[in-house]
């Protein structure tokens, strides 16, 4: 079965990032930021982590059709769905994963598993219940079939991702999130 782990850079120090990726055998760090920098920690801007990445033999690459802040393309009036997400930010990027763009993006991501042994999806938070990348993980859990963990620090083995308790699979293969 494939495997993918999830990474959130957040404000760590380089030298711990590096060590988790290393420790993962990670060989590709896949960043799925919209905007792929960090005024706090510029050493995650992307032309940093490329410059950096490479040093230690870790491949980077951003696929910004997976990138989270997403305007909502449902009306305010309108019922998604994926209206169970209350927090309206996790509702517009579960709007935007029925868009081409989205697919397009998931498509990119299975096209580089066969390429490399061990990537990573980083975006900015640690744990992966607190961003986007928690959508993403349940798309590729739930429709291809790929193993997904979560590395939030070097005390813990990463762990399995949890598909979202509200998300379902629709008729004609789309991930939601409705309201129970």
């Amino acid at each position: 079965m494939t495997q993918i782990l999830t990474i959130g850079h957040s404000n760590r120090q380089w030298n711990d990032f590096i060590s988790l990726l290393q420790a993962n055998h990670i060989d590709l760090v896949v960043d799925v930021r919209r905007y792929p920098g960090s005024k706090l920690c510029p050493q995650f801007n992307k032309e940093a982590m490329t410059k950096s990445l490479k040093m230690k033999c870790i491949v980077y690459t951003h696929i910004e059709k997976l990138g989270g802040r997403r305007k909502n393309i449902v009306s305010e009036k309108a019922k998604s769905n994926n209206d169970g997400w209350k927090n309206k930010s996790f509702r517009a990027y579960a709007d935007y994963m029925a868009t081409t763009q989205f697919k397009e993006g998931i498509t990119e991501i299975l096209s580089l598993i066969v390429k490399y042994d061990t990537l990573a999806i980083m975006c900015a938070e640690v744990v992966p219940w607190r961003c986007h990348r928690r959508m993403i993980a349940d798309y590729l859990t739930i429709l291809q079939g790929v193993s997904v963990f979560n590395i939030i620090d070097s005390k813990h083995q990463p762990s399995p991702h949890k598909i979202t308790s509200f998300a379902r699979l629709t008729d004609n293969k789309l991930v939601t999130y409705p309201e129970t």
